[in-house]
């Protein structure tokens, strides 16, 4: 049976990774994340270079503005728009008369982009607020501390109220990435599944692979070959972002790297959610007429993957609230929310321990299950199956 299966895996993996939409999908999706993000801190005002070579004028009718680099003063509102206009500076800054007491402001751009309104107008408030605390007799000292304090230290601490000890941000942040990762997984590993089967279903090709293996073995390496795939392409994503890491200032952060029960708890997660889904997918597909009606039935299992993004803001809010615990035990969402919560709070073991048993339990069941309804889905052509017929088969089975 293991023999038939490996071939199976074989065939799907090596058809999928020569497709050009798994190379683009590979290699060009996170070079052209990578090319807009570093395009925008390169050109976003404010974030890279865009806002420090910028030159900016200013009329200052409250009298305590004093110049300074990239600021150049002029007499009148005319002068300064005629500058602007001439393309002698990029923004005009006016600080009327009343400034101390109305605290408004007013700049003039050429720019109108949102990004250029932005830049323009960070530039301007960190000038008008050193000038505002040199005017109130501030020392630069204390100045520099007030526009940039220091980031405090968060100390965490543990039920006892004692402090769990030095908590290095990779500890938070990998568990989180990789819940991250594991929904992109899913997300395109299932795409290429559902492509799959449908294209063989359609071809009938199905129907001539089930007489030269079981339904079973088809369905075990289909699944196994799908998640080569999805191996192969997150490994790309993963080094791909470590090389990134390494050349920012951010490889500090992950220096100290170490294997903890947290991140064996995310590798845990992370098998178990794909077989799940692998196999889930895997059933819904075989029992749609056409790869169009496979995507549109299979969507609802990728928006489980998508579950941390939609509850963000209820995950950080209340990470233990009665939503996020039953969030935690439902198998399709247990992957996700479960590896948030655990980055960010303490997690009871047994919430953690019966939300594994049941995944395990899911799987158990589902791949017993999974095999009938994937032979005949994979028979049935021409014809959309209801789930009467489907109950009614497993029963006479």
């Amino acid at each position: 049976m293991m023999a038939k299966s490996l071939v199976v895996a074989k065939f799907e993996f090596v058809k999928t990774v020569r497709r050009k939409g798994f190379i683009l999908g590979t290699i060009g999706l996170p070079l052209l994340m990578l090319f807009v993000i570093g395009l925008t801190l390169y050109t976003g005002a404010g974030i890279g270079t865009g806002a420090t070579n910028q030159t900016t004028g200013y009329v200052d009718a409250a009298g305590f503005i004093q110049a300074a680099p990239g600021f150049v003063p002029y007499p009148d509102i005319a002068a300064g728009k005629a500058a602007l206009v001439k393309g002698e500076i990029d923004s005009l800054l006016v600080v009327p008369g009343g400034y101390i007491r109305t605290g408004t402001l007013m700049v003039y751009t050429m720019d109108s982009s949102l990004l250029g309104s932005a830049g323009s107008s960070q530039s301007v408030q960190e000038f008008v607020t050193r000038n505002l605390l040199r005017h109130e007799n501030v020392s630069d000292e204390t100045a520099q501390k007030i526009l940039s304090p220091v980031s405090p230290t968060v100390i965490v601490l543990d039920e006892a109220g004692n402090p769990k000890g030095d908590q290095k941000l990779a500890g938070f942040v990998l568990p989180f990435a990789l819940t991250m990762v594991l929904a992109l997984g899913i997300l395109t590993s299932s795409g290429y599944l559902m492509q799959g089967i449908g294209e063989e279903k359609e071809s009938r090709r199905g129907e001539f692979l089930l007489s030269h293996c079981s339904a079973e073995e088809l369905l075990a390496g289909k699944i196994l070959g799908y998640a080569g795939v999805g191996l192969l392409q997150i490994t790309v994503w993963v080094a791909i972002g470590l090389i990134v890491i390494a050349a920012s200032p951010f490889a500090a952060l992950f220096s100290e790297i170490q294997v903890t029960g947290l991140v064996c708890l995310a590798v845990v997660y992370f098998v178990l959610g794909y077989f799940l889904f692998s196999v889930s997918i895997a059933c819904t597909a075989s029992l749609a007429p056409t790869v169009r009606e496979a995507q549109q039935v299979s969507a609802v299992f990728s928006m489980f993957a998508v579950f941390p993004i939609i509850f963000l803001q209820f995950l950080l809010q209340d990470p233990n609230s009665l939503l996020m615990q039953v969030l935690t035990y439902f198998p399709y969402t247990a992957p996700f929310v479960a590896m948030v919560r655990l980055t960010l709070v303490t997690v009871p073991p047994y919430e953690i321990i019966v939300s594994i048993a049941i995944l395990v339990i899911s799987i158990a069941i589902l791949t017993k299950l999974a095999a009938r309804i994937f032979r005949m889905g994979m028979l049935t052509y021409g014809k959309r199956v209801t789930f009467r017929e489907v109950f009614r088969f497993l029963k006479e089975k």
